[in-house]
């Protein structure tokens, strides 16, 4: 069931190219801070140069009315999974493109007890900026992974995706903002720091373990680097995240996404970025794909709202694009999902396929891993998809970090 529900997502297929051009004016979320007190951090921007194999768009166009946005969709969901229509009306295949994009990442080292030989590399999700890992908005430092980890001993690098936070925001949304350029840019930085230099403030000589660290898309991008780069990281550690598709025309239909320029005007505007930048259209709306009532801060949820962040149509049409079994990586892997993640549990992380074996939905991803050193799964109790900032989040924290210890020893 599982394998099939992946395949069709895979369908879901991608676009094609245009010259990058940077808008570096809007800024991230106020909650964005250099890093916490028990660490020594550095914000760079970094020009990366990768080549990806990207989805060709057509028939799009980066500054269409929300008419015509709202007409993709419609024909995207109505051809969901199998999506021939959408992929003759909208593709025209593949397209290698290199470029070179400019992305901001902060590299933290702990101030005492700090593990110099291993990294963690941190993958935001949709609707945010690296800023997850180091969510402050309540005045405290209980939600920052970005804390724990250096109380552990542990070195973190965060970044803001393309087309967020203080990263490159390219005008076309299709053709340049898609998941293949994101799964190369992850695969790059995951490179730099091995090598030692590359990356401001790390060992002279680089790493010689990285854990790729991913919430929701950013799991579906560290997915992609084992299936694409599978020798870039040592571990993959993919949170909000299950082998089960189900729910993803629920997610749209639920999202009403639409221009950031238009719901949240006095946040976004057309000249900084381009029709193609989408958030949620309301709050509930929010609250529905992302947080489950009533275990979680009001304070944290209004301001994750109020400082969402926007992701491109070109993003989300292709979602599915490289979801594929990775029989070349090697590495251990873990799976920690809320049990209650619409996206990708329908809102029930235990709800399995009958005659299986699995405890819950998220031990499905195994089978994308068969030679994988290690497989566990944790579901987080009274948690929904952002379960960092939920209240049962933090205690999840030490399940992240002893699994990267596992691969630092190993």
């Amino acid at each position: 069931m599982f394998s099939s529900l992946l395949g069709s997502l895979a369908l879901l297929v991608p676009l094609t190219f245009a010259q990058s051009s940077a808008n570096t004016s809007y800024a991230p979320t106020d909650a964005y801070r250099l890093g916490p007190s028990n660490a020594a951090c550095t914000l760079q921007t970094y020009n990366v140069t990768v080549t990806s194999n990207n989805t060709v768009f057509t028939n799009v166009n980066s500054y269409a009315n929300e008419t015509y946005l709202t007409a993709v969709w419609q024909t995207f969901l109505a051809t969901f999974p199998y999506g021939d229509n959408f992929t003759e009306g909208y593709t025209t295949g593949y397209q290698e493109v290199t470029n070179t994009y400019a992305i901001a990442g902060t590299l933290c080292t702990p101030l005492s007890g700090a593990n110099t030989t291993g990294v963690q590399i941190l993958l935001h999700g949709i609707g945010f900026d690296s800023s997850y890992w180091d969510f402050t908005a309540d005045g405290t430092n209980t939600y920052s992974y970005v804390y724990s980890a250096a109380a552990a001993g542990h070195s973190t690098f965060r970044y803001d995706r393309l087309g967020t936070g203080l990263s490159e925001k390219p005008t076309d949304g299709y053709n340049v903002v898609q998941k293949s350029t994101d799964i190369a840019i992850a695969a790059k930085l995951a490179e730099m720091l091995r090598e030692g230099g590359a990356i401001v403030g790390s060992p002279t000589g680089g790493y010689d373990k990285v854990v790729m660290v991913g919430h929701s898309y950013g799991s579906l991008t560290a997915q992609g680097v084992t299936v694409l780069s599978p020798s870039a990281v040592d571990g993959a550690l993919l949170t909000g995240y299950s082998a089960n598709s189900t729910a993803v025309p629920l997610f749209f239909a639920a999202s009403g996404f639409a221009s950031a320029s238009v719901v949240m005007p006095d946040r976004y505007n057309a000249a900084e970025v381009s029709n193609s930048y989408l958030v949620t259209v309301g709050a509930w709306n929010n609250q529905l794909l992302y947080w489950y009532f009533p275990y979680y801060d009001s304070a944290l949820y209004n301001y994750a709202r109020a400082f969402e962040q926007p992701a491109t149509q070109g993003v989300l049409l292709t979602l599915g694009y490289n979801i594929t079994a990775a029989p070349a990586f090697t590495g251990a892997v873990s799976v920690i999902s809320g049990a209650y993640d619409f996206p990708f549990c329908q809102a029930n992380c235990y709800a399995v396929p009958a005659g299986s074996n699995f405890t819950n939905t998220l031990e499905g991803v195994q089978a994308l891993y068969p030679a994988a050193s290690s497989f566990s799964t944790y579901v987080v109790p009274d948690a929904g998809h952002v379960w960092h900032l939920q209240y049962s989040g933090p205690t999840a924290y030490q399940e992240m970090i002893q699994f990267a210890e596992r691969v630092f020893a190993a």
